[in-house]
C-alpha cells in the first residue's frame, strides 16, 4: 500500500475519534499546496472560508465531545458521518487514479476509528475513573494521526498520478 493510501486509512481514523479532522486536515493540506484537487469533484475543498468552517467546527467538536449530553459516536448519525468523512477525505488523497481504494480505506480507517477509540476510550476512562483525561489523550492521538498524515503529504510526490503534488 503506498502512502497516500496508508494516509487514507489513517484519516479515517482519525475521523473515527473527531468526524470533521478529515476534511479539516484535507481542506489545510489543499490550502497548503500539498495537495492538488484542481480539476477533481473535491476542487471545492481550495475554498479559504471553507477552510475556517472546517477548522472551526474541528475545534468545536473537540469541545463538544467533552460534554455529557454529547451522544455516543457509535449511534446510527454520529457513526454514518464518521464514515462518509473518512470516504471522502480517503478519495481525495487517494487521487483520481486511486479514489475508490483510497475512499475504501478510509471507511475502513473510520470503522476502525470508531469501534476502536470508542473501546480505548472506555477503557482509559476507567484506568482514570472519569472520562475527560481519556477523551483529551484521545484528542492528542487524533490530532497525532493529522500531524503525520500532513507531514507525509508535504513529502510525497504523485502529481503525476494526480491528487498529491
Amino acid at each position: 500500500m503506498g502512502m497516500p493510501l496508508t494516509c487514507a486509512f489513517l484519516l479515517g481514523v482519525a475521523g473515527g475519534a473527531r468526524s470533521t479532522l478529515p476534511a479539516a486536515a484535507v481542506s489545510r493540506a489543499v490550502r497548503a499546496g500539498s495537495l492538488s484537487t484542481k480539476g477533481t469533484v473535491f476542487g471545492f475543498l481550495e475554498g479559504r472560508n471553507l477552510n475556517r468552517i472546517l477548522v472551526g467546527l474541528a475545534v468545536t467538536e473537540f469541545i463538544a465531545d467533552k460534554l455529557p449530553m454529547t451522544p455516543s459516536r457509535k449511534e446510527a448519525a454520529a457513526f454514518s458521518i464518521r464514515v462518509v468523512s473518512g470516504a471522502l477525505a480517503g478519495a481525495a488523497i487517494g487521487g483520481s487514479e486511486r479514489a475508490t481504494a483510497g475512499a475504501l480505506l478510509g471507511i475502513a480507517g473510520a470503522i476502525v476509528g470508531t469501534e476502536g477509540g470508542a473501546a480505548f476510550r472506555s477503557w482509559l476512562a476507567s484506568l482514570f475513573e472519569r472520562d475527560l483525561p481519556a477523551a483529551v489523550i484521545e484528542d492528542l492521538i487524533a490530532l497525532a494521526l493529522i500531524g503525520y498524515v500532513s507531514s507525509q503529504l508535504k513529502s510525497w510526490d504523485l502529481s503525476a498520478e494526480g491528487g498529491l503534488i
